[in-house]
């Protein structure tokens, strides 16, 4: 890891402060308007315009606009033609020369003699373009030296790729755009209705001696998806991960060429950010036997210099490094995302997906995000059933959406004193928990916590009066009822620093020093099939006067075991079958939910007085579950 790799912005659009008291300070990376730019944190990017350090946007194009003059150009073999990134020129033939004279810009400067060897057949010598993104184009052109006019290829052809389509073996697909038998001009131009194009081909079909000094792509519009890469970024030190700002500007090109702002453009940017702790993202494999396909990891160096056939699997690192979970901007104006990122850690980077039309696309203003020096060197976190504390080598296994008792054991190290401690501890959950206690120290003994705060998603214990830190490390235990509704669920947690630090993520371990432990919970064999659980309404009986009693009925339920958004309805019939009124809930997935009836049906008017039924069902066809209440209505 080169250590010049990385300059960081620690100014910019979500500024640079100290909080009152904190220890540490709160930094921020930003790249973009205040930041640094765009191009000095980029490793690779493709279809993009980078003329300007402030913003990114998808290169936009005039008729006159000649696409190569503004691609920086690789010579030679594209690795990857699915990937998105710098535009690459090279031929098929093994002659000594650059191919870089046919897109520098220069007329002057050609392949020379490289195809003019005396007795030499021409007759199939290819060329290849990739311009590293699909552009909208409509016109190609190539020609000889303005000094050797004469010296053009008589015959040839011309094929194209959209740069979307590819072979079985994700090789371009091309299509022929141009069959020229008898070239009589120096300049060679095809014009053809615009159309995306990433990849050229050109063949050449005579056998006379020639050159080409340059190639000249036209085209109008937007490019409508272009990618970037940022380089592997390295902070000063592990940090915490805060939040997320980006600014974007939808924008929309109008007919006489101009841009202009447009909220409904249809354009979007996934944004995917990862950290990790170490420099190497993926794993590379060196195949030793041929034979078996038998593996061995090795460094990248290695890996580039190894024989081809000796080059096996490139995976991504999973236990050093995160997955990368995209964020979809699109809208105008600053979004604020939290990072939940593993910490602490100190390499990251990130990679942009711009999607949109030859008319409509999303320019990125800025991002950048908040950090800061870790609370403690390291946390880990294990969960378990109070009335089975810790049994060594077995997983912690609940009855499905059933209301548990779980005690929650975190232990921190320090490495100096200077690192801040904590002073709260978060719990996530999946249903809104009842705190029972807070235990501290070895042997534990029950501590008043200063506040406690509980809302849908968990449980926040704030304990200043005994905060955690090099001089006071205790082991933190947390006594609470709550009920599990996703199989294999991490009872996830954070350390706080109600002095400002940045929260630090608990990693899931050994934290009562068994040798054993984690924070994930399953559910046990009874509890796995069911998916509806825990439907009661308030009120039996409404009474829907206006008096405000009874004038509504409050239906409560649980959700279990789903994690992808499901169709839920909550549907009334009256006692003849008829459905009265339908309650769509939409997409719904693992959680607890409330909603209500007001005795009125689907035209707005009161039922009238009876007994109705209330069914909620599971809309999926591999769901075939519901759940009936009855209500009555009386006035």
């Amino acid at each position: 890891m080169n250590p010049a790799r990385y300059r960081l912005a620690l100014f910019g659009v979500l500024g640079l402060w100290l909080y009152r008291g904190a220890d540490a300070q709160i930094q921020v990376y930003s790249v973009g308007e205040g930041g640094a730019s765009w191009v000095s944190q980029m490793e690779v990017a493709g279809g993009l315009d980078l003329g300007d350090p402030d913003v990114l946007l998808p290169i936009g194009l005039v008729s006159t606009d000649n696409i190569v003059s503004g691609l920086r150009w690789i010579d030679g073999t594209t690795n990857d033609f699915i990937g998105e990134g710098d535009a690459h020129i090279w031929d098929n033939a093994a002659v000594q020369g650059s191919d870089a004279v046919l897109v520098d810009g220069d007329p002057t400067t050609s392949t020379e003699n490289r195809f003019k060897t005396l007795g030499s057949d021409q007759t199939g010598r290819r060329f290849f373009i990739d311009l590293g993104a699909s552009f909208p184009v409509n016109r190609i052109r190539f020609f000889p030296s303005p000094a050797l006019s004469d010296d053009f290829p008589r015959a040839y052809e011309l094929s194209i790729s959209d740069g979307r389509t590819y072979t079985a073996s994700n090789q371009p697909a091309y299509q022929v755009l141009r069959r020229v038998d008898l070239q009589r001009e120096s300049v060679a131009e095809t014009i053809f209705s615009e159309q995306l194009i990433r990849f050229i081909q050109l063949r050449i079909l005579s056998p006379n001696p020639f050159e080409i000094s340059e190639f000249e792509i036209f085209g109008e519009g937007f490019v409508p998806k272009g990618s970037y890469v940022s380089q592997l970024i390295q902070l000063p030190q592990p940090v915490n991960f805060g939040a997320l700002a980006v600014k974007a500007t939808k924008l929309r090109r109008l007919e006489d060429g101009s841009v202009e702002p447009a909220a409904d453009s249809e354009a979007v940017v996934a944004l995917a950010l990862r950290n990790g702790s170490d420099d190497t993202p993926l794993i590379h494999f060196e195949i030793v036997d041929r034979e078996t396909g038998s593996e061995v990891p090795t460094t990248e160096v290695d890996y580039n210099r190894l024989a081809e056939d000796f080059r096996g699997s490139i995976i991504d690192d999973r236990e050093n490094w995160t997955r990368e979970n995209p964020i979809l901007i699109e809208t105008s104006g600053v979004i604020h995302v939290p990072l939940n990122l593993p910490g602490p850690r100190d390499f990251f980077d990130f990679s942009l997906t711009f999607l949109g039309t030859p008319n409509d696309i999303i320019r990125l203003d800025s991002l950048a995000f908040t950090y800061s020096v870790p609370l403690a060197e390291s946390a880990v976190g294990e969960v378990a059933l109070a009335d089975e504390p810790f049994t060594p080598g077995q997983a912690v296994t609940v009855r499905a959406g059933e209301d548990m008792e779980f005690i929650y054991d975190v232990r921190a190290e320090f490495a100096r004193a200077s690192q801040p401690g904590f002073d709260g501890l978060h719990i996530r959950t999946q249903s809104e928990p009842d705190f029972l206690k807070l235990e501290m120290g070895e042997p534990l003994a029950e501590v008043i916590p200063d506040s406690v705060r509980t809302t849908g998603s968990g449980l926040t214990v704030f304990f200043p009066s005994n905060r955690v830190n090099f001089d006071n490390n205790q082991l933190v235990r947390v006594t609470f009822r709550t009920s599990i509704l996703v199989y294999a669920t991490d009872l996830e947690s954070k350390l706080i620093d109600t002095r400002g630090g940045l929260p630090q993520p608990v990693a899931s371990g050994d934290a009562n020093g068994d040798g054993f432990g984690g924070t994930r919970v399953f559910f046990s064999e009874a509890g796995q099939g069911r998916v509806i659980t825990d439907f009661n309404v308030s009120s039996v009986v409404l009474t829907p006067n206006g008096d405000g009693v009874n004038d509504r009925s409050q239906i409560d339920f649980k959700i279990l075991r789903l994690v992808r958004g499901t169709d839920f309805d909550i549907e009334v019939f009256d006692l003849s079958g008829r459905s009265v009124r339908r309650l769509p809930l939409g997409l719904l997935t693992a959680g607890r939910y409330r909603q209500e009836w007001d005795a009125r049906d689907d035209e707005g008017a009161l039922v009238a007085p009876g007994v109705y039924l209330l069914r909620l069902v599971a809309n999926i066809e591999s769901i075939d579950e519901s759940l009936t209440r009855l209500v009555g209505v009386a006035y």
